[in-house]
């Protein structure tokens, strides 16, 4: 027996081919954890967070963003922080996140069901709140091209503050 087939028998299955369609969410289904801490430690480790910080920060997005609105505001917070910063330094980042932090955390489980869903044909897709440079480094690992998630606006690769619509979060998704 193949490891994980327990697993992935229904997918095994399944009919065959690119109508069927496989959804994943990130943070905690597809990695162990939610990518964000893995943001704030890197930021904690570069010296540009203080641990109170990044503490208060992320406990503020748990406790906070636990509807549409609120978490939309909190990420216009964050968009706006980030205004005129290069999206460079965020794709950098997520790079420096995923070989440190989440290529480790993917869950096995969650790598077999991804390959058999891929094996079958299907269309394999990343939902998630989070934002490309806390993703894509991992999709691409993963042999995911198709990715729904927050987006920050950007002109001439730049970051504007502005977040795009709709906000990828509990009905949004």
């Amino acid at each position: 027996m193949r490891p994980y087939q327990h697993i992935t028998r229904d997918v095994d299955n399944a009919p065959r081919g690119p109508a069927t369609l496989a959804f994943f969410d990130f943070d905690g289904t597809i990695i162990f954890g939610y990518s964000i801490a893995t943001v704030m430690l890197e930021a904690i480790t570069s010296g540009k967070l203080s641990p109170a910080d990044a503490l208060r920060k992320f406990v503020r997005l748990i406790s906070e963003g636990t509807d549409t609105n609120d978490y939309g505001a909190l990420l216009q917070q964050a968009a706006e922080s980030l205004v005129g910063r290069p999206e460079a330094e965020l794709v950098e980042l997520g790079e420096k996140i995923f070989d440190r932090y989440l290529a480790a955390a993917i869950y096995p489980e969650s790598r077999a069901l991804i390959r058999a869903h891929q094996a079958c044909g299907h269309t394999v897709a990343i939902v998630s709140s989070a934002t490309p440079y806390q993703i894509l480094p991992s999709a691409r690992e993963l042999g995911i091209e198709h990715v729904l998630c927050n987006e920050l606006e950007i002109a001439d690769g730049v970051f504007t503050g502005g977040v795009k619509s709709p906000v990828c979060f509990a009905d949004g998704k």
